[in-house]
C-alpha cells in the first residue's frame, strides 16, 4: 500500500500507451542500400560494402582505413575480446573478414543458416560496437607494418612492382598510396585516428548490404534495424579527381638482390565498367594477355616463341594477388583504372629489357591494326564460357 503522502518520481505523469506502442512498432528509416539475393542455399553469405577506403586516408594517416577495417574484422567488440569471438565462431563454422581497396571496404561473412542468428550476434557487435582495444590496435598495426616490410618489400617482388607502378602513375592523387598504408604514417597512427575514421566513413550513406543464401526474415529485420543505428552520413561515394596527365615514357627501377625480375607497365584509362566501351576493351585485353592463359597473344610472342619467362598478361582493372589466383576478386571497383601489362618473372635484366620492348611493340601493333575477325570470334567464344567461372560461388556472385 501507498500513503497519499508518498511521492514517487514520475508517478503523477500521465502515460499515453497508444503512442508508446506506436513508437515500438515504427520501422526505423534506413539510408543504406540492400542487394537481396536470398535463395534456398543453406550457406549464407553477407557482404557489408562501404564505399570508402584507402583513398579516404587523411594526409599523414596513410593506412588508417586498412587499420580501421582490420580492427572491425580482427578485433574485439565492446562486450567480447577477439579471442572470445574466435572461440565462439569456431563451433559455428562461421567466418568474418575484410578486403580493402581505394574506394571500397568489404566486410564479408559466411555461415550455415542454422547458426546464422548466433553468428550474427557475434559479428554485428564487431561491426557496430567495436571494442577499439589498445591491445588489438597494437597487434593489428604491427601486422600491417610487418606485412609491408617482410611481405611486400622483402619477399613479394612481383606485387611490389605492380604497386610501385600505381604509386608512380598517381603522384599527388588519392590513389598514390598503398592500400595498407605508408610505414611512417602507420607508425604514427593512434587509436583516436582509427575511431575518428570509423565515425566519419562508416555511415549508412556509404553502405550497401548484400545477402545471399537462405537468410531468415527475422535475421534480415534485426540486421536492418541494427544498421539503421549507424550515422546517416551525407556522401555516398568518395569524390575522386582525374588521374595526372602523363607525357612520354618513364621507367622506375626497384633494385633488389635477385636473379629474376618482373616488369609492370601501363597508363591510366577512363574506361570503367559503366562505360559503353568496357566490354569491348575487356575482350581485347583477354586476347592480348588473359591472366594465367597460355593461349593469349602476348604469352605466345614472349614465352612460347622466345622462352623468356613464365607468363605475360594484360589488365584493364586492378588485379592484386595475381600470383596466387587465377580469377580477380570482386569489390575492387574504382572511379578510374589503368591499362597494365605484367611480364613475370624474367630470367635476367637482359630478358626484362627485350621482353618489355617486345610487349610495347606488340601493343603498338594491336592499337594500330586491331584484331582479326578470327581472333575476335575465338576470344568471344572463350569469354562466353569463361565468365560463368568468375561467378562460380555464391559469394563471388554477390560481390
Amino acid at each position: 500500500t501507498m500513503s497519499a503522502l508518498d511521492k514517487i518520481a514520475g508517478f503523477e505523469q500521465e502515460v499515453d500507451l497508444n503512442s508508446l506502442v506506436a513508437s515500438k512498432h515504427t520501422v526505423q528509416q534506413r539510408h543504406f542500400k540492400v542487394l537481396d539475393k536470398t535463395n534456398s542455399s543453406p550457406l549464407i553469405d553477407i557482404n557489408w560494402l562501404f564505399h570508402t577506403g584507402a583513398a579516404a586516408d587523411p594526409k599523414g594517416q596513410k593506412g588508417v582505413a586498412a587499420l580501421t577495417a582490420a580492427m572491425l574484422a580482427q578485433g574485439g567488440s565492446q562486450s567480447k575480446s577477439y579471442n572470445d569471438i574466435k572461440k565462439a565462431l569456431y563451433p559455428l563454422a562461421g567466418s568474418f573478414g575484410y578486403q580493402i581497396d581505394k574506394e571500397m571496404i568489404s566486410l564479408q561473412g559466411r555461415v550455415h543458416k542454422d547458426n546464422a542468428a548466433q553468428w550474427y550476434a557475434l559479428v554485428s557487435e564487431q561491426l557496430l560496437n567495436p571494442g577499439f582495444r589498445e591491445d588489438d590496435f597494437k597487434r593489428l598495426k604491427k601486422e600491417l607494418i610487418d606485412g609491408i616490410k617482410s611481405g611486400l618489400k622483402a619477399s613479394n617482388d612481383e606485387e611490389l612492382g605492380k604497386e610501385v607502378l600505381y604509386h608512380k602513375l598517381y603522384q599527388g592523387h588519392p590513389y598514390e598510396s598503398y592500400n595498407y598504408g605508408d610505414l611512417s604514417d602507420l607508425a604514427a597512427l593512434t587509436l583516436d585516428d582509427v575511431k575518428a575514421f570509423y565515425a566519419k566513413e562508416f555511415t549508412q550513406a556509404k553502405l550497401t548490404v548484400g545477402l545471399i543464401g537462405a537468410v531468415p526474415e527475422s535475421l534480415k529485420a534485426t540486421m536492418f534495424a541494427d544498421l539503421s543505428e549507424l550515422p546517416k552520413g551525407q556522401q555516398s561515394r568518395l569524390s575522386i579527381p582525374d588521374a595526372p596527365v602523363l607525357k612520354g615514357h618513364h621507367a622506375t627501377i626497384v633494385e633488389k638482390s635477385a636473379q629474376s625480375t618482373a616488369v609492370s607497365f601501363g597508363f591510366p584509362i577512363d574506361t570503367i565498367r559503366s562505360s559503353a566501351d568496357w566490354t569491348a576493351l575487356w575482350l581485347v585485353r583477354s586476347y592480348f594477355g588473359e591472366h594465367r592463359s597460355s593461349n593469349a597473344y602476348l604469352y605466345e610472342r614472349i614465352r612460347q616463341t622466345r622462352g623468356m619467362n613464365y607468363g605475360d598478361y594484360a589488365y584493364i582493372e586492378y588485379f592484386p594477388r595475381g600470383m596466387f589466383q587465377t580469377k580477380p576478386d570482386a569489390n575492387l571497383g574504382r572511379s578510374e583504372q589503368i591499362f597494365q601489362v605484367w611480364l613475370r618473372p624474367l630470367r635476367s635484366n637482359n630478358d626484362a629489357h627485350f621482353a618489355t620492348r617486345t610487349a610495347l611493340f606488340e601493343l603498338d601493333k594491336l592499337i594500330k591494326n586491331g584484331m582479326t575477325e578470327k581472333d575476335f570470334e575465338a576470344t568471344r567464344n572463350f569469354l562466353i564460357n569463361f565468365v560463368p567461372q568468375m561467378v562460380a560461388s555464391q559469394n563471388r556472385q554477390l560481390g
